[in-house]
């Protein structure tokens, strides 16, 4: 269709091809990349999510030169098996795999289970403890048994003391006892083995989180009958002098330890322990790149020694334009070679395998502006890359319906000296549908994404949730606002202790820039956010009303205090850097808090809430429903049951998402092309 052939039509009425139901499919995700190189390097596990099939977790495998899905194999087909554990409520790192092994957390009870690939069913193992939970497994080179972190909530659910803990992998029915490694540190994490029988880990107390301070730590295993009694020379590596968070600990083939900190100028880049025992820079000088994002969860994987070329390492960072890098580092020689990547914006899950004809080749999940996140094979010596998965990407079909983003700088101010100017940074997404134009003085309607965490970021990478947008004639903003990281240790800092003040800033400053430049209209600024981007939608709305029309909190935060009081263990004293000491700065949680401050929120919004969140209880939406009822201001709430921190189910996927569209069309006066039953009910309309 060319352009005299648009079809007339006022921005968010467009018709588009990306139905909510289409979006929820696509939220079927990969992750959780695993190779068995201790007898078949050749097959490539990971994990898939099922919407469809209420969120669960399944394993997959596959040969990694099998383009076809002729060895596909599904290993947990059946519904009962989630391979999903709840130790920092966030999880990851589920399941290891080795000699054909694999060893797993299941969700519903939270028990471990041994699975033989070649044969049987899973059985459970270990403690047989519900009230135990388990993660970050990392499976022995003899197959005698398991190293991971424990998460004891016999006693306690906020307090659950973290252990470093092995588990026989045993042909034995009855419960065995958990052997405890380490214990001692609120938290454990990441331990990895060398050949050596050498182990490396990571742990951090309250009230730091692991992306503050971490100390890394390294021993000997003690084995004594093919099971571990203990560790020898138990020893801080990094972090015990100095603050800085270490992440991703690794042993390559020749025993020496690989690692990423942010301790020499705020930015996570790659050392190692040379041969003298000292912490080395791998890199010939340090550079303002990320060579690794915020653990939320376990299983985190941007750096991988190369096999059989000690002392090479994969390695991945954030370049220009939102861009990411992919190369080769040797550690030694500090020389970096650059691999060509597809403009890939996102890279992780890296593991090392090689084909059936012998060639190295690294598995990863990457993705970017026109490509979703997908299963990928880098040929190293070949620099050739090819999603792995047989299915066509859904971006196929949608060519002349996908916005492709455009990195933005805009000016903001900071607390500490608000005469002063700043920048933050977003990605700017223009309405696009290659059937529909607006009409000539018509400006677009913008919605603006404030992410969740507040330590993680947005990137520029294809998202089906915001192509739902652009493709009905928003314009989106997806804001990394200060205390996202990508940008070394001082900007994501920004937002210590200004929680609701420096994010409200620059989510309102983006906006603002936008309108100021006539790309959007100024009168139709909408903002959604959830978790911690939903605390600052509705800060945003509480204490700069003056700015937005409308905004959507999914299972957002309104009462700060609360959410210091009732939250779970990984997060209980996260609010002490974000806000202050509780209950000394009991009077700022109040102010900042939207439920207290409703009486300057003059905003219609939308509250949506998982029933069985234990991040964010789902009675802070209740609260600020009421309140915004009682002012007579227009409200929808609705609340989803079987969802935790999130929604995993198709259909509360679809339903959410059609009661945004549904929404925002009421209070910014457009009628949606979609067919959106049942409506959503409207208080005070």
């Amino acid at each position: 269709m060319n352009s005299a052939e648009h079809i007339v039509s006022p921005y968010g009425s467009w018709k588009s091809p990306l139905t909510a139901a289409s979006v929820a499919s696509a939220s079927a995700s990969v992750s959780s990349v695993l190779i068995d190189r201790a007898t078949n390097p050749s097959r490539v596990y990971w994990l898939e999510s099922r919407p469809s099939e209420g969120g669960r977790r399944t394993l997959l495998s596959k040969l990694v030169d099998d383009y076809s899905d002729a060895t596909l194999i599904e290993h947990l087909a059946d519904t009962q098996w989630n391979v999903r554990t709840a130790v920092h409520e966030y999880g990851g790192g589920a399941y290891a795999v080795h000699n054909g092994i694999v060893v797993f957390a299941n969700w519903s009870d939270q028990g471990v289970y041994l699975l033989d690939t070649q044969q049987g069913a899973p059985r459970r193992i270990g403690s047989l403890d519900d009230k135990l939970r388990y993660a970050a497994f990392a499976i022995h080179q003899s197959g005698n048994f398991v190293v991971c972190v424990r998460e004891d909530h016999r006693d306690s659910e906020i307090e659950a003391p973290a252990a470093l803990v092995a588990i026989a992998l045993t042909v034995s029915q009855e419960a065995t006892p958990d052997i405890v490694l380490y214990k001692g540190s609120d938290f454990v994490s990441s331990p990895a083995m060398s050949v050596g029988d050498e182990i490396a880990f990571f742990t951090w107390n309250h009230p730091d989180m692991n992306w503050d301070a971490t100390t890394l730590w390294r021993a000997q295993l003690l084995i004594d009958s093919g099971l571990p009694t203990g560790l020898d020379q138990l020893r801080a590596v990094a972090g015990q002098t100095e603050r800085e968070s270490i992440y991703q600990p690794r042993f390559d083939s020749e025993g020496t330890l690989h690692f990423i900190s942010d301790r020499v100028g705020g930015f996570w880049n790659p050392y190692h322990v040379n041969a003298n025992g000292q912490v080395t820079l791998s890199l010939a000088q340090p550079i303002e790149e990320e060579f690794a994002s915020p653990e939320w969860s376990f299983g985190e994987s941007t750096i991988q020694p190369v096999p059989g070329r000690a002392p090479c390492v994969a390695v991945t960072y954030g370049g220009e334009d939102g861009q990411s890098v992919l190369g080769i580092l040797n550690v030694v020689t500090h020389v970096f070679d650059e691999l060509p990547t597809p403009g890939w914006s996102v890279l992780g899950d890296f593991q090392f395998g090689t084909t059936r004809s012998g060639e190295p080749v690294l598995v990863l999940v990457a993705g970017g502006p026109t490509e979703p996140l997908s299963l990928f094979t880098y040929y190293i010596n070949g620099m050739t890359s090819t999603r792995l998965s047989a299915k066509n990407s859904a971006v196929d079909e949608m060519a002349g319906f996908v916005s492709v983003p455009r990195t933005i700088a805009f000016p903001t101010r900071l607390p500490s000296n608000e005469s002063s100017v700043a920048e933050a940074y977003a990605y700017f997404y223009p309405p696009t549908n290659r059937n529909y134009k607006a009409p000539a003085d018509e400006l677009p309607p913008l919605l603006v994404l404030s992410h969740g965490g507040p330590t993680s970021a947005a990137h520029a990478v294809y998202q089906p949730k915001i192509q739902y947008w652009t493709s009905r004639g928003f314009a989106v903003v997806d804001v990394n606002y200060g205390g996202s990281t990508g940008y070394g240790r001082a900007y994501r800092e920004r937002l210590y202790p200004q929680f609701g003040v420096v994010d409200v800033e620059d989510c309102c400053a983006a906006a603002l820039h936008l309108s100021a430049t006539g790309i959007v209209d100024r009168h139709r600024l909408s903002i959604m956010g959830g978790s911690a981007g939903g605390f600052t939608t509705l800060a945003c709305l509480a204490f700069r009303p003056e700015v937005f029309a409308v905004g959507a909190s999914l299972y957002g935060i309104s009462d700060l205090e609360v959410l210091i009081k009732e939250t779970h263990k990984f997060e209980a004293q996260y609010p002490v850097h974000l806000v202050g000491p509780y209950p000394e700065a009991q009077a700022v949680y109040k102010s900042r808090s939207p439920l207290y401050s409703v009486d300057t929120l003059a905003c219609p919004a939308i509250f949506l809430q998982g029933l069985e969140d234990k991040v964010v209880p789902p009675n802070q939406a209740v609260f600020m429903v009421e309140k915004l009822r009682e002012k007579g201001i227009r409200v929808a709430h609705l609340e989803f049951e079987g969802e935790q921190h999130g929604f995993r189910q198709a259909k509360n996927i679809v339903r959410a998402l059609e009661a945004q569209l549904f929404f925002f069309g009421k209070i910014l006066g457009f009628v949606p092309a979609d067919h959106i039953e049942p409506a959503v009910p409207i208080y005070n309309e």
